[in-house]
């Protein structure tokens, strides 16, 4: 018996290629780019990669979405397969074949699929994961000599994931089998969905949570505030389009049939009716292919965004070449003499020094209320974190005039009782600001000056997120500036010193003259409180950028097989069960291209629906997006939006090409 199930499963895997051999591939695939990642976490060289550490946590992450998505993906799939299947269980069923022969042959089919995939998928794994390793160091601009490791560690982790989803997805079919009547299931496919109630109440409560969903991501402007919507608003967007989808459809449908000089013609009245049979258990899969092709947009856009806006965001991490800042304030000759000593290393290690500039300065994070500046305490978080930070936080900084003319250039004529306000927040508008009950005239505010350049940031960059606004605050003289600061950082901090260097030549001087200057820097008696290093950090974020361009990539390419392989498995089935309607459609009088008309309607709507909701989705997501990619100092949403608007033209054309070849499938199984 066993014998003759294996080659009766056999004989069905063959029999049924149009099915079976689609699946196959999706599971080569996914096992492919499990064992791929699985193999670049664990290459004991990864550490060796300036960010290597970076790197790994990022293929750590990786792996756990690629596992998670593929124990989901493929148990889904073996669902939709053995549903698919239920007439023709039925009918051996009523042949005479008992419960345990069925599960034999279904368990010889998965076990041949099973082993015939992860076989392939880790063969292609082996021989392609040298190929991949090269492209990543490339994309990383790290050494070639770094080699390929094959690890064994990720081999045993891919096979226990895949056989232990090949004994889960038998054991539910087997669990299923045993509970079949052969009745049901021989008439499964005609059986109707069952009436939805309540469709306009369902239908309106999927349009409130998906405009709440919407107006969630348009709002959120905070990129702190962001990390903890984020998840929330994509379950809103699940759970309110698979309300539309079921709901919403129906409603629609419904609508249509009421229009008597739309419903009342024959391919109208045939699709819609067709459509109409079974939109419930359609519902499902619309829903998924929405939201995989909304991952899908959102992964491909991000990833692109974050490896070709590289430059922009290292210049936004990294304001000068070379920058620290002290805890502490140097003495004019001290900077006078910290200046001299770079100019000498730069001639001693051959690199250009193209400016130097060390200043003074205190900060301190403020709110600014009704023209009032006061100490931005803890307590104020516990208003909500979004309106604390949203409205009202600042990153104040206070200078004297004598700085803001030897950093600028320019003359700053202010009383006592007056203040110069730098900033670049466009909708400041202020005549006059209140410290600590002392009211100062603002004499003006610069939007445009030397401020917004890198040699005035502290540090970390021109800070462009909603999160913290810059302001500088320029006083009259030392004995103003101090009592603001005492009263601003509660008499907690001291002022600080920032040093900004900027010069040019090739990497290996480039570095001798940053590992000089930096002893230099660390022997003063203000210990460094914050460094950053324009060489160095380059390849960090190569490290970081490069690795979330790879796995994303990864992630696409899995999106796209999962909404691929379901929009196929679903246009198939659905031929297959409307064969028989169209055949009689055909006895009674239509021709092939009525019948074809009929086809591509029914397809349009069904195919085309989710390919609009997840445009909508990507687009309302955008917003949402850039402020989570401040985070990675991509500060720049028209580029964001240019990469996902690309990827989105794309992806739309391979929807268009797979609609042409998926409808000619659908046609030649109605068979003409």
């Amino acid at each position: 018996m066993i014998h003759y199930a294996f080659r009766l499963a056999w004989s069905n895997l063959r029999r049924t290629q149009n099915v079976t051999l689609p699946f196959f591939l999706a599971s080569t695939v996914t096992v492919f780019l499990h064992f791929l990642i699985m193999t670049m976490m664990f290459n004991p060289h990864v550490p060796e990669i300036r960010g290597g550490a970076t790197l790994a946590f990022i293929f750590q992450l990786g792996v756990f979405v690629i596992t998670t998505f593929a124990i989901l993906f493929m148990i889904s799939i073996h669902q939709m397969l053995l549903k698919k299947r239920k007439k023709e269980l039925g009918l051996y069923t009523i042949l005479g074949m008992e419960k345990k022969h069925i599960s034999l042959i279904l368990f010889w089919e998965n076990a041949i699929q099973t082993t015939a995939s992860l076989a392939l998928g880790l063969i292609l794994g082996f021989v392609g994961g040298q190929l991949m390793w090269m492209i990543l160091l490339r994309m990383l601009n790290s050494p070639d000599g770094l080699p390929y490791t094959f690890s064994l560690t990720a081999l045993i982790c891919t096979t226990v994931v895949f056989l232990g989803l090949f004994i889960v997805t038998t054991a539910v079919s087997l669990f299923l089998i045993h509970r079949i009547n052969p009745i049901e299931l021989l008439h499964s496919e005609k059986q109707a969905d069952k009436p939805v109630r309540f469709l306009a109440v369902k239908t309106g409560i999927g349009v409130i949570v998906l405009g709440i969903a919407y107006a969630i991501a348009l709002l959120t402007n905070n990129m702190f505030t962001a990390l903890m919507v984020f998840f929330f608003d994509c379950l809103l967007v699940i759970f309110a389009t698979s309300i539309l989808f079921e709901s919403g459809i129906t409603f629609f449908l419904r609508w249509l049939k009421k229009r008597r000089s739309f419903y009342y013609k024959p391919n109208n009245f045939v699709a819609v009716s067709m459509l109409s049979h079974r939109i419930r258990r359609n519902a499902a899969s619309l829903t998924t292919i929405c939201i995989l092709s909304t991952m899908l947009l959102v992964t491909m856009g991000g990833s692109a965004a974050l490896f070709f806006g590289e430059d922009n965001a290292l210049s936004e991490s990294n304001p000068d070449d070379l920058t620290y800042t002290l805890t502490g304030e140097l003495t004019s000759s001290k900077q006078d003499e910290l200046a001299a000593v770079a100019q000498q290393l730069a001639a001693e290690n051959n690199v250009v020094l193209e400016d130097v500039q060390i200043y003074s300065y205190a900060d301190a994070y403020s709110k600014l209320q009704d023209n009032v500046l006061s100490p931005f305490v803890t307590s104020d978080y516990l208003v909500g974190l979004r309106s604390a930070v949203i409205d009202y936080g600042y990153d104040v900084f206070l200078i004297q005039a004598d700085t803001y003319r030897r950093i600028s250039g320019q003359t700053a004529k202010l009383q006592e009782d007056e203040i110069l306000i730098l900033t670049g927040n466009k909708q400041l508008q202020l005549s006059d600001l209140t410290i600590q009950g002392k009211t100062y005239a603002v004499q003006d505010i610069q939007r445009d000056t030397p401020f917004s350049c890198r040699k005035y940031n502290n540090g970390g960059g021109t800070n462009t997120s909603n999160s913290s606004e810059l302001l500088f605050l320029v006083f009259a003289d030392e004995a103003s500036l101090m009592s603001v600061q005492d009263y601003l950082q509660e008499g907690e901090w001291e002022s600080n010193t920032r040093i900004g260097v900027n010069y040019a030549g090739t990497l290996e001087d480039r570095t001798a003259f940053y590992e000089a200057f930096n002893q230099k820097v660390r022997a003063l008696d203000a210990p460094v409180r914050y460094a950053t290093c324009l060489d160095y950090d380059r390849q960090e974020f190569k490290s970081m950028y490069g690795g979330l361009l790879f796995v994303g990539v990864f992630f696409s390419v899995l999106f796209l097989t999962a909404t691929v392989l379901i929009i196929y498995f679903k246009q198939i089935s659905e031929a297959m069960d409307d064969r028989e309607q169209y055949f009689i459609l055909q006895k009674v009088g239509m021709d092939e291209q009525e019948v074809s008309a009929t086809i591509n309607r029914q397809v349009v709507l069904v195919f085309f629906l989710p390919l609009i909701t997840a445009l909508l989705h990507t687009g309302f997501a955008m917003p949402l997006m850039q402020t989570l990619l401040v985070a990675l100092k991509l500060t720049n949403p028209i580029f964001t939006y240019t990469c996902v608007s690309i990827c989105a033209i794309l992806f739309t054309i391979f929807y268009l090409i797979f609609y042409r070849m998926t409808s000619q499938i659908i046609k030649k199984e109605v068979a003409f």
